[in-house]
Order: C-alpha cells, then structure tokens, then sequence
C-alpha cells in the first residue's frame, strides 16, 4: 500500500510540474508573444531581460521537478515493459524540449540580452523565437499527456488490493 502511494504520488509530481511546465510556455506565447509582436523591435530588445527573468525563476524549477518526477515514474515501472516505453516517450519529449531549449532559445536569449541584434534583425529573431516556441508548446503539452497514460496503464495492470474481510471472504 505505501508503494502504491509513492508511485502515485510521484506519478502526480510528473504529471502536474510536466502540465505547469507547458502552461507556462503557452502563457509566455499568449501573453508576451502577442503584447512582443506589436512591440517596437527596440523597445523589445531592451525590456527582453526583465521579463525573461520573470519566467526563468517559474519555469526552471517546474521543469526540474518535472525531470524528477519522471525519472522517479519510470524507475517504478522498469519491470512493466508496456508502461515503461509510455513513460520513456514522456522522457524522450522532456529530452527533446530540453535540447530544443538549450540548442536555439538559451543562445538567442543570451544575444538578445546582450542587445547583440539591430532593430531588423531583432524583429526577424522575434519572429521565428515565437514560431518555434509554439513548437515547443506542443512538445511541452504532449509530456503530461503521455505521463497521463502512462499513469493510467499502470492503474489499469496493477494488482487490486482488496480489504481483508473481501480476502477472508474469498478463501
């Protein structure tokens, strides 16, 4: 009983920090790409920073969690070959946004703090930061959903416990 109540706890751990990951980014997409659309380049480039903090100290932590609350999940059901590959796919599109972030969005953030861009060339990195990110949102959303199922595979295999006198009972 007390493992059941582990793997579900760090079943919820995934899936909710993996879900808060992805609001996050269709929130950074909604709110600031919209409002950074009809932004002069300039005035973008400048206030770039301080918004790209605001988010940081939200969304690392959340995606931190959500590579524990992965790794946990998966480590729980390694014996379980059909609710482990779910599990992995979830890993495999953790990966996936990770490398996409650290590959494109941490560099371009970087030179865009730096004001490395002119006004053009700012607006044409505004423009596909925010094309691309909606790919990631995608990606980011696509992970709770496969923590889902696999959390849901897992309910659906497990072994039921029965209350005692329904085991007396069937004896």
């Amino acid at each position: 009983m007390a493992d059941e109540t582990y793997r579900k706890t760090v079943n919820i751990v995934a899936i909710v920090a993996s879900a808060a990951f992805a609001g996050g980014g269709l929130l950074i997409l909604l709110s600031y790409g919209i409002r950074w659309l009809a932004t002069d380049p300039l005035v973008w480039r400048a206030g770039f920073w301080d918004e790209f903090l605001n988010f940081a100290i939200t969304i690392i932590p959340l995606n931190m969690i959500t590579l524990v609350g992965l790794v946990l999940s998966v480590r729980l059901d390694w014996q379980d070959r059909p609710t482990r590959r779910v599990w992995m796919v979830a890993i495999w599109l953790y990966a996936a946004n990770t490398l996409f972030t650290l590959g494109y969005f941490i560099p371009q953030n970087i030179l865009l703090i730096r004001d490395s861009y002119t006004a053009d060339a700012a607006s044409q990195v505004r423009a596909t930061w925010l094309v691309l990110h909606i790919l990631r949102v995608i990606i980011a959303f696509a992970l709770p959903v496969m923590a889902c199922l696999a959390a849901i595979r897992r309910a659906e295999v497990a072994p039921r416990a029965y209350p005692r006198s329904a085991q007396g009972a069937a004896s």
